[in-house]
């Protein structure tokens, strides 16, 4: 069933967007690069850092996957003590989030594929900048772990242990991109907020103990902050027949 839930970065991202859009208002004005207050670390709260630095600019460099080649880099990459894992990004200005999602949902591996997770903002003053479009990638996405565990009846119940003869099937809006497989686990990966099923199907043999199917909700609620997911499914199997003796009886002539 659902378990404990752990921070995604995108969550925290698209929450303080949301909840603090008029926490910059430089507008048509931004200086480059922002100064914006922040903390260095998630679990540290009151320790404030600021600003960042381009750390690869916008234009033609060397491709790391082909060396002596070059490719067009269409994004500004910053760094700095505010981009840890699990701290929340300000906007650069009041802004309204437009589109959250893979930036190359059709690659094999979206998650490693381009910019991964972008989340869209469109400035709120067209009047003034005219129309402008500010895109966060390289994100954290949803997570969702899911284990499947059996116990066999009369022998080992309730003690459970991994099991991968269930099948599990994963719904969420968007791309779901598999992650992760072993014994009786697998993780996967998505970007968009909103209701996703998690089902389970077990072998004739075995009989389910707790939900088959779960449903849960990534909302982006101001206050409140989005997560991973964390999923258990058990099951109780027959015990192996009891072998019967046989007697056998031989007639002699």
């Amino acid at each position: 069933m659902l378990a404990r839930l752990v921070g995604a970065l995108a969550a925290l991202i698209l929450l303080v967007i949301l909840a603090s859009v008029s926490a910059i208002t430089q507008k048509s004005m931004l200086a480059w690069p922002v100064l914006a207050p922040t903390q260095v670390r998630a679990d540290t709260p009151g320790y404030a850092a600021a600003g960042w630095t381009v750390s690869s600019p916008f234009g033609w460099r060397g491709d790391p996957d082909q060396p002596g080649s070059f490719e067009l880099h269409d994004g500004i990459d910053l760094d700095g003590p505010m981009f840890c894992p699990g701290c929340a990004i300000p906007p650069l200005g009041d802004v309204v989030v437009a589109a959250v999602g893979w930036n190359r949902a059709e690659a094999p591996d979206p998650l490693l594929a381009g910019a991964g997770v972008v989340v869209d903002m469109h400035l709120q003053h067209p009047e003034e900048a005219g129309t402008v479009t500010i895109r966060y990638g390289h994100l954290q996405p949803y997570r969702v772990h899911v284990r499947t565990r059996s116990c066999t009846r009369g022998v080992t119940c309730p003690r459970y242990a991994l099991d991968p003869a269930a099948s599990v099937r994963i719904t969420c809006a968007g791309t779901l991109v598999p992650t992760a497989r072993g014994r009786g686990t697998a993780s996967f990966a998505y970007t968009t907020p909103g209701m996703c099923r998690a089902s389970v199907t077990w072998p004739r043999a075995y009989q389910p103990r707790g939900a088959t199917t779960i449903t849960f909700d990534q909302q982006i609620v101001p206050g409140v902050a989005s997560s991973d997911a964390a999923i258990t499914f058990n099951a109780e199997r027959l015990p192996p027949p009891t072998p019967t003796s046989v007697t056998v009886v031989s007639a002699r002539p």
